[in-house]
C-alpha cells in the first residue's frame, strides 16, 4: 500500500512539475527571433504568404519572424532541419500535403510526420484545376469525360511533376471516372502551363496563379476544381463534388509546424498570433494574387487536416504507381 501511495505522490508531482514547465516555457517565449523554414525557391505560395505574415507575426509575439528558404528533395531538406531543431517554439517550418502526407507516401520509412511535427495552424489553401486547351472543343467536365471515354488511351495529361499534388489529384480522378491518358510530367507548374498553352499537350492540371491570364483570353478553359467546395476565387468552376466524385478532394494546403515535443502552451501563443495574421489585409492582398485563399485552422483542426490528407495521399500514390526519381 505504501509502494502505491509512493508511486500516486511520484505521479502527481510528475504532472505538475510538466504543468508547471509548460506554463513556464510559455512565459518565457519568445526569447530570441522566431525561424520559419520554407522548403521550397522563393516567390511560391509557402515563401510569399511566410514573408507577408512575418511583420503581424513579429508584432505580436514580439520578436523578429525571419523566413529562411530551405529547398531540397522536394521539401525534405526544410524538414530534416525543423527535426534537428530545439523544441521550444523558436523554429517553424511552413508544411503543406507534400511533406506531410506525399513524401512519407512515397518514402517510407524517411520519417513519421505524426511523430515529427506539431501542427500550429492553418495558413491558406487553394485548389488545382483539370484544364484543357479551348481548341478542344469542350466546355465542362461532362463533356470532357465523354471524349476521353470515346477515345481511350489517345489524349496526354501533363502535370507539375511526378508525385505532386497535380499528377495524384488528376491520377484519382481518371480512376474514380474510369479514363484513359497518359502522363506527362514536366519539371514545374510554369513549364506545364506553358507547354498547355504552346499546344504540346490538350490537358493539364494547373493553378490559378499560372493559367488566369490564358483562361481569360480564351485559350485555355477550366473544367474541375480539385476541391469538394467550390473555391471563392472561381466560383464558376464547379467542384469535385458537384461533378459526381465527392470522394476526391485535393487542396494546396499550408499549415505551420514545430517539432515535435514543443509545448502546448508555446503552440497556442503562436497559433494565436497566426490567427491575427491571417486576417491582415497584407495578406489578404497577395494570396489573391497568388489564387489562394487565407484559411485559419487551429492546431486540432490542422492535425486532423494532416490525418486526412495521409489517406488521401497513400491511396493517391498507390493509384498512380508514382515513384521516387
Amino acid at each position: 500500500m505504501k509502494n502505491y501511495l509512493r508511486w500516486v505522490v511520484k505521479a502527481v508531482l510528475a504532472s505538475l512539475l510538466f504543468g508547471f514547465w509548460q506554463v513556464a516555457g510559455a512565459q518565457d517565449f519568445p526569447a530570441r527571433p522566431i525561424r520559419l523554414l520554407i522548403g521550397y525557391p522563393p516567390g511560391g505560395v509557402p515563401d510569399t504568404i511566410g514573408r507577408a505574415v512575418a511583420p503581424s507575426m513579429s508584432a505580436t509575439l514580439g520578436q523578429p519572424f525571419l523566413v529562411e528558404n530551405r529547398p531540397g528533395a522536394g521539401g525534405l531538406t526544410a524538414v530534416q532541419e525543423l527535426m534537428r531543431s530545439e523544441p521550444d517554439g523558436h523554429t517553424l517550418m511552413s508544411g503543406d500535403s507534400g511533406q506531410w502526407a506525399i513524401l512519407p507516401a512515397m518514402r517510407p520509412g524517411v520519417y513519421d510526420p505524426e511523430k515529427a511535427f506539431a501542427p500550429v495552424g492553418q495558413v491558406s489553401t487553394n485548389a488545382i484545376y483539370i484544364t484543357v486547351r479551348s481548341t478542344l472543343g469542350v466546355k465542362t467536365i461532362q463533356e470532357f469525360i465523354a471524349l476521353m471515354k470515346s477515345k481511350p488511351g489517345v489524349y496526354n495529361y501533363g502535370s507539375s511533376g511526378n508525385g505532386t499534388v497535380h499528377h495524384l489529384f488528376m491520377a484519382s480522378f481518371m480512376s474514380e471516372a474510369g479514363l484513359d491518358l497518359r502522363h506527362i510530367p514536366y519539371k514545374g507548374a510554369v513549364q506545364q502551363t506553358q507547354a498547355l498553352v504552346a499546344g504540346d499537350i490538350p490537358i493539364g492540371v494547373v493553378s490559378m496563379t499560372n493559367s488566369t491570364q490564358f483562361v481569360k483570353t480564351g485559350q485555355l478553359v477550366w473544367l474541375l476544381a480539385s476541391t469538394r467546395t467550390r473555391s471563392k476565387l472561381t466560383p464558376e468552376v464547379p467542384s469535385t463534388a458537384e461533378a459526381g466524385f465527392p470522394d476526391i478532394h485535393f487542396a494546396g494546403d499550408v499549415g505551420y509546424v514545430a517539432p515535435a515535443g514543443t509545448p502546448r502552451a508555446v503552440i497556442e501563443r503562436i497559433s494565436a498570433a497566426l490567427a491575427k495574421a491571417v486576417q491582415q489585409p497584407e495578406l489578404l492582398q497577395r494570396s489573391q494574387t497568388m489564387g489562394v485563399e487565407p484559411t485559419y485552422r487551429n492546431p486540432d483542426q490542422l492535425a486532423e487536416l494532416m490525418r486526412a490528407d495521409r489517406v488521401t495521399y497513400n491511396k493517391a500514390v498507390k493509384i498512380s504507381g508514382a515513384k521516387v526519381e
